[in-house]
């Protein structure tokens, strides 16, 4: 079996019901591009966003994803105001995870 590479990968998005579809998209794009720089196969790649009820928390849109690179599960989780905040701290989250990985410390 060939591994295949982050270009092939589809990143799956899941939102909880109610959240602009567009978001599906924006999550994708943010995921594919850190996946774009692990330079190594990666397995899966999924994103759940989610929303408190409570109208009173503070920062209640959570993004998770869950990334296999070769065979490693990485988990990470940002919280945000809106839920294109909360995708762009996950990336962000993502990148450092990745980047730990590797063994690039800044």
């Amino acid at each position: 079996m060939m591994s295949r590479t982050h270009d092939e990968v589809e990143v799956q998005v899941q939102l909880q019901a109610g959240m602009e579809p567009q978001l599906h998209r924006y999550a994708q794009e943010k995921v594919t591009a850190v996946l774009g720089r692990t330079g190594r196969p990666v397995l899966y790649a999924r994103v759940r966003l989610d929303r408190i009820a409570n109208p009173a928390a503070t920062r209640p849109v959570t993004a998770r994803a869950e990334i296999d690179v070769n065979g490693r599960v990485l988990h990470a989780e940002a919280s945000g105001d809106t839920p294109y905040e909360a995708v762009d701290l996950l990336q962000d989250r993502l990148q450092a995870r990745l980047g730990h990985e590797r063994g690039d410390h800044r």
